[in-house]
């Protein structure tokens, strides 16, 4: 084979490879965004289903039934030590738990929260010592304290 032919040959492989190389982490990236997207959508229902369950005056059985799909279905996207805060945290707010106190619920759901925040990379400069977070409820529209 003459020079040329080789150089050819090693541009034409180099483009292919460039090319495929180029494709593959192309599509890597936007599965990942799209399972991250997928995620942060899980994770809204969720805090949006906790959030009703401290609204006052809010019809607690939908909250309930809210609450308990978004759980449920929380396990498709989320890694296990999110679902693992998750069940901590249920088995806490259960009526069934007699010794639930509000100190334990406001640090589980802290360690929910800090889970959570790590699975969809916002947790760098979270400190489990430092966050205070708790249910905020309110009245609905209309009605007064």
């Amino acid at each position: 084979m003459n020079d040329a032919v080789v150089v050819a040959l090693i541009a034409v492989l180099g483009s292919i490879i460039g090319a495929a190389l180029t494709f593959y982490f192309t599509k890597k990236h936007e599965l990942s965004v799209q399972l991250r997207n997928e995620k942060v959508n899980h994770y809204k229902v969720l805090l949006s289903a906790l959030s009703d369950l401290a609204t006052d005056g809010s019809d607690k059985e939908k909250a309930n039934i809210r609450f308990a799909l978004a759980t449920n279905t929380i396990a498709l996207v989320a890694p296990q030590y999110v679902i693992d805060a998750l069940m901590a945290f249920h088995n806490e707010v259960k009526f069934s738990n007699l010794k639930r106190t509000p100190e334990k619920h406001d640090e589980l759901l802290n360690e929910l929260l800090l889970a959570v925040r790590k699975d969809i990379g916002l947790a760098q400069g979270d400190n489990k010592r430092n966050l205070n977070f708790h249910l905020i409820g309110s009245a609905p529209s209309g009605k007064e304290r």
